[in-house]
């Protein structure tokens, strides 16, 4: 901002303050700090004597600076504060300040406008440093949250009640001790979950602590529903800096075990033999001295030697060289420290050699004098081996993951790329260093890339697994076709990690598949032609009759399937635009009770020939079902489904269909006897996955759900039954006004 040509110079301005008047003589002689700032300049035009000795500049520094010089607000901010202050009237706002030395202050402002002897307006600030308060606001909200911190991690119980007797605050230690829910505890008092007994004496040993000003220790017993509890207490006062009681903590420990331990003393040191001596463990106790003054038999095992031969001998004559060594070593440093010390040791005894993972612990009497170690150790020779295979393993498995034939590659938890094997490097042309982070996905080629950024995403949203078939640019730039497979990783913890991606090269199954395409149009195409031939030869025959009617029956079982036959050749061009998602099926009402009888005539030899039931159950027993679909689909699904069914049943079996009105959707239930292979059960849907059929080729059912997606429908298997097989399709029920067109004897009335 410039200061326009008729303006006073800022050194100029402070002369304009009215002579005599109150405001000047509160301004200059204030030990607060005060300046006047001009809204249109943003500059500094007058200060008062403790406004420069606050920032530390001399008054025609500090008379020539911006307020942004002083202030940290950005340029925008602080002129649209400025503006505001001027046009809005006075303003209390914080901000913070830099003086002279650069160091910054928290100042609380007042601002508002004034006008000069001479007309013109500028702003009157009043700033108080609140650096302090709010310093202190910030370490008492750290000692608040430290205090929380141990009060949450305390595992003695803590409380603490006011001097109306009422809980104010309450650890989760204190609220399992007296048995109930912290919300059932706080703002209540004694009397509310103790026994009036219990309860007065509570209420007066507080007044006596408050009266007294004298912390108070005591022990009492808790009758509660698990059984007899013994509590040792402390109680103290607290009072606020004006010497006023503000109320009691107590701080309550748990010693009902410390108790039964000292009433079972006597007891428990025959115990304490007993288990010493059958202890897996190799246990042995050391005095100061490092003499053994107790063992167990799994340690006299361990080092093939009688009790008697080490019984209050040196440890120097039980061990020698290295072993004896470390066992000095870490008595010592046990002695010293009074902290667990833990180690693994070799230890080469007996004619064995045997590794074992030990534990030493000072033993300390009461007066906090050490009389020994005790050591125990674990034999952990099988967990070293396996630690030292699985080392081998790893080495193993990354010099695989590293020759793999295939591109290997992981990420982080946010995708990006760390590590590339040598396969993915040669199969991109690019060092592990030009794939880190997202700049992998640029080998994808540009046509592919927008879909596959789209499926990662989602990947990376859901922490899903992700499969897809992607065009990548090799090291010349040629288009090659790669699986590309990712699925999410986990730490030790299961944690989510990152993803580990697998791409394999399938150029050349595309170029099968491509091919097997071609050789299926052109087969496809070849038949049909005989099928016109048959059909015509149908006609010829019934034009040279007559025929018997056994004749007849056959004639029109032939035509069927051989229609049946066109319509599957036609289906299966259909097939590849469902799977591309590109075709649209014609619905409308199908009676699936026609479609099931229909399917009679085609299963009539395998169902004839195992002495199979074919048997239809339906809600409506009296006339069609109806479902929303398409009629050549249809008769498609059943075929597969049923002849699978039939294939799968025992000889004399019953298959059974039942058909079950669940609006807005019909649900067809297929049951027959015999179980899907538990080893194709997760792939039963899957294209080309068939088991203990020579001939199968695994297109039944996978095209059998694809025709049912494609109709809006659903399809799936049930093999909670034992020795049963149950496929479920649920399809959406016809539409009631089609249906009306093709059964009025349907339609409500």
């Amino acid at each position: 901002m410039n200061i326009p040509d008729n303006d006073i110079p800022p050194e100029d301005w402070a002369k304009e303050l009215p002579d005599g008047s109150v405001f000047r003589v509160a301004f200059e002689s204030s030990q607060t700090v005060m300046f006047l700032i001009d809204p249109l300049t943003a500059k500094v035009i007058g200060a008062n004597k403790a406004a420069c000795e606050f920032y530390g500049y001399q008054p025609e520094e500090l008379e020539g600076l911006s307020a942004a010089d002083i202030s940290l607000l950005s340029n925008e901010n602080l002129c649209a504060l400025l503006q505001g202050i001027n046009q809005g009237g006075s303003k209390r706002f914080s901000s913070r300040h830099r003086l002279k030395t650069g160091q910054l202050r928290d100042m609380e402002l007042d601002a508002a406008p004034i006008t000069l002897h001479n007309g013109r307006s500028c702003l009157f600030f009043i700033g108080h440093d609140v650096t302090p308060r709010l310093q202190a606001e910030r370490s008492l909200y750290q000692r608040e949250s430290l205090l929380r911190a141990i009060l949450e991690s305390a595992v003695d119980g803590i409380g603490y009640k006011d001097a109306q007797g009422i809980y104010r605050e309450a650890n989760k230690a204190f609220c399992q001790l007296v048995g109930r829910p912290c919300e059932e505890i706080i703002g209540r008092r004694a009397k509310d979950f103790f026994d009036r007994r219990a309860a007065d004496r509570h209420v007066e040993m507080d007044r006596r602590i408050m009266d007294q000003r004298q912390p108070v220790a005591y022990e009492l017993t808790q009758e509660r529903p698990d059984g007899t509890r013994y509590l040792s207490v402390h109680k103290s006062p607290v009072c606020d800096a004006a010497g006023e009681c503000l109320g009691v903590v107590s701080v309550s420990h748990d010693i009902t075990e410390r108790r039964l331990a000292e009433a079972a003393l006597s007891k428990s040191e025959g115990l304490l033999r007993a288990m010493l001596q059958s202890a897996q463990d190799s246990i042995f106790v050391t005095d100061e001295h490092d003499v053994l003054r107790e063992l167990n038999q799994s340690f006299c095992a361990r080092l093939g030697r009688r009790r008697e031969e080490l019984l209050d001998r040196p440890l120097s004559e039980v061990f020698s060289g290295d072993e004896l060594r470390i066992q000095l070593s870490t008595n010592s440093l046990a002695r010293e420290t009074r902290e667990p010390v833990s180690f693994t040791q070799r230890l080469a005894a007996n004619e064995q050699e045997c590794w074992l993972s030990v534990v030493k612990t000072a033993v300390v009497d009461a007066e906090g004098r050490c009389l020994g170690v005790v050591a125990m150790g674990r034999d952990i020779t099988a967990q070293h081996v396996a630690e030292l295979a699985l080392r081998q393993s790893e080495r193993r498995l990354s010099g695989l993951i590293r020759q793999a034939p295939v591109g290997v590659f992981e990420t982080d938890a946010k995708g990006m790329l760390v590590f590339a094997n040598e396969r993915m490097q040669r199969q991109t042309g690019r060092t592990q260093e030009a794939l880190a982070g997202n700049r992998w996905l640029e080998s994808i080629v540009r046509e592919d890339r927008e879909d596959f950024l789209a499926l990662w995403h989602e990947t990376l949203a859901d922490k899903r697994e992700l499969e897809s078939e992607v065009r990548m640019l090799d090291a010349r730039g040629v288009r090659q076709w790669m699986s590309c497979r990712i699925r999410p990783m986990t730490d030790a913890a299961n944690r989510f990690s990152g993803y580990l991606g697998v791409l394999g090269d399938i150029s050349e199954r595309k170029k099968a598949e491509a091919l097997r395409t071609d050789v299926e149009s052109v087969v496809r195409h070849d038949l049909k032609s005989p099928l016109g031939s048959v059909q015509n030869a149908m006609e010829l025959l019934e034009l040279l009759g007559p025929l018997t009617p056994e004749q007849t029956q056959v004639l029109t079982e032939v035509r069927i399937l051989t229609r049946r036959m066109q319509d599957l050749i036609s289906l299966s061009l259909d097939l590849h635009a469902m799977e591309a998602g590109a075709f649209k099926p014609v619905l409308g009402p199908v009676d699936l009770c026609d479609v099931v009888e229909t399917q009679r005539a085609e299963l009539r030899p395998l169902v004839e020939g195992k002495g199979l039931r074919l048997n239809l159950v339906s809600d409506c027993p009296q006339g069609p079902f109806y479902v929303s679909g398409e009629r050549r689909l249809l008769d498609a699904v059943f075929s597969n489904l049923l002849k699978n069914a039939a294939e799968a049943s025992p000889d004399g079996a019953e298959i059974t269909v039942r058909l079950e009105n669940e609006s807005p959707l019909a649900e067809v239930f297929i049951r027959n006897k015999g179980e899907v292979p538990k080893g194709i059960r997760e792939r039963f849907f899957e294209k080309y996955a068939t088991s203990g059929k020579p001939h199968g080729t695994g297109l039944g059912t996978y095209s059998a759900r694809l025709m049912v997606r494609t109709m809006g429908g659903t399809l799936s298997l049930n093999t909670e039954e034992p020795g049963a097989t149950t496929l479920i399709l649920r399809l959406p029920a016809a539409d009631p006004a089609k249906v009306c067109l093709l059964a009025p004897e349907r339609c409500p009335v």
